[in-house]
């Protein structure tokens, strides 16, 4: 639990894991009730959770939709997640090893959530899922994600690449959590590429005080009728 949500005031305290899991029932209330002072939904048959760890926010989701899918690139994850299961049968757990979401249909959710997972992927996988999120997205859904754009400062770039090295360098075989972002014009193009319509970004806080992030509030946008034969 610690390493999915981490708490710089008690680094190595174990969660409780009510308090755990009640930290997604916040953030997934706050959450939607933001999207939809924006955009009510028309439908809550069925949520995505993407990067789901073990079902923090999957779970709350599972008040507020019928179904709930957690995925995960992490089998341990998954079935962490499959442990702790709750709301009644409304949340299943899958495994995602690829770099797209085939599994699922076109315009198969209502509501496709990511809070800190894509901050962790080189750039070129985070892109390729902010362009199936759209797919999955049913016409009348929303899709919210978290993303950094950039690190504050004008050395930052340089700090970073310097500290990433000296940490590999002095701990050969530790595991690191590694962050990065895309520029925030960069994903409004890519979202706009893929037919999306913004509306709404907001600055955000998950990544860390020394990250410029930021939530994007994103619907499909309407589709020109086709021509008649």
């Amino acid at each position: 639990m610690r390493a999915i949500l981490a708490r710089s005031e008690k680094k190595n305290v174990p969660w409780d894991v009510g308090k755990f899991f009640q930290s997604g029932v916040f953030e997934i209330d706050a959450m939607l009730q933001y999207a939809e002072s924006i955009q009510p939904l028309r439908g809550k048959k069925y949520a995505l959770d993407f990067g789901c760890g073990v079902g923090r926010l999957t779970q709350a989701l599972a008040s507020h939709f019928e179904r709930v899918c957690g995925v995960d690139i992490s089998p341990a994850m998954i079935q962490h997640a499959r442990n702790y299961q709750g709301s009644e049968g409304r949340s299943e757990y899958l495994v995602n090893e690829t770099g797209d979401l085939r599994q699922f249909r076109d315009g198969q959710f209502d509501f496709v959530y990511s809070s800190i997972t894509l901050q962790h992927m080189p750039a070129r996988f985070a892109k390729q899922y902010i362009a199936e999120f759209l797919r999955v997205l049913n016409p009348a859904g929303l899709l919210l994600f978290q993303l950094p754009s950039h690190r504050k400062g004008a050395l930052a770039r340089v700090r970073t690449m310097a500290h990433e090295l000296f940490e590999s360098l002095l701990h050969p075989v530790r595991p690191r959590v590694v962050m990065r972002g895309i520029p925030k014009q960069e994903v409004i193009r890519l979202l706009t590429e893929h037919s999306g319509e913004i509306l709404d970004i907001a600055s955000d806080q998950s990544a860390g005080p020394a990250w410029e992030s930021y939530r994007y509030l994103v619907k499909k946008a309407p589709q020109p009728p086709s021509a008649s034969p």
